[in-house]
């Protein structure tokens, strides 16, 4: 049944105030650029498999936005640029491409379903630019990944001093701050491994 003419006009405004709303929302403006975390030049040894998980991080810098804090505290978005994924995955996928495929051990996700003896948390403290330095700070440790023990732990910094304030320029700023920061920790990881006794 149609209706009442009432009943039809009230539904008609009422389809014309929801498309109304629809019609002011704001667009998202597109970034001008996405940047993604390639993996270290350098590509050390392991000499066991390495489960790399996804890095643990604070909700506001574990995304797409590139964050910038101020001398007060206060966080902000850096305009017109964006990574090309979270930030967090895109360092766990650049770390697992970081060491070399002649050696004893691979790096591996998670979900590859490939037995690995041995972890690498990553804890991320800070990741974007802070009072204007691009940095990128992490708690790095090899755990047993049977028992959980950790074996060895570290803390990696990587300062880097912008002088542009163009959001593309510091964009690139914080990607290279951000590719040493998988250099070292992929150093660290190796080393580490190295010196864990063998059975």
């Amino acid at each position: 049944m149609l209706g009442t003419f009432p009943q039809r006009f009230a539904a008609g405004l009422s389809v014309l105030a929801v498309s109304g709303c629809v019609s002011v929302l704001p667009v998202p403006d597109a970034p001008d650029a996405l940047y993604r975390i390639d993996a270290a030049i350098v590509r050390p040894s392991l000499t066991a498999n390495l489960i790399i998980r996804e890095p643990d991080a604070p909700q506001i810098i574990a995304g797409q936005a590139l964050v910038s804090e101020d001398t007060s505290g206060a966080v902000r978005f850096v305009p017109a640029v964006e990574w090309a994924g979270r930030s967090t995955r895109l360092l766990q996928l650049a770390l697992v491409d970081s060491f070399a495929v002649d050696g004893d051990g691979a790096a591996v996700l998670p979900e590859s379903g490939v037995s690995a003896k041995y972890e690498l948390p990553v804890r991320v403290q800070r990741f974007g630019f802070y009072q204007g330095d691009a940095v990128c700070a992490v708690s790095v440790g090899l755990l047993d990944a049977s028992t959980g023990a950790l074996i060895e732990q570290m803390e990696v910094l990587v300062q880097r001093p912008v002088m542009d304030t163009a959001p593309v320029q510091r964009a690139a700023d914080m990607k290279a701050t951000a590719e040493q920061c998988v250099e070292e920790i992929s150093v660290f990881a190796a080393r580490a491994l190295r010196a864990v006794p063998s059975d």
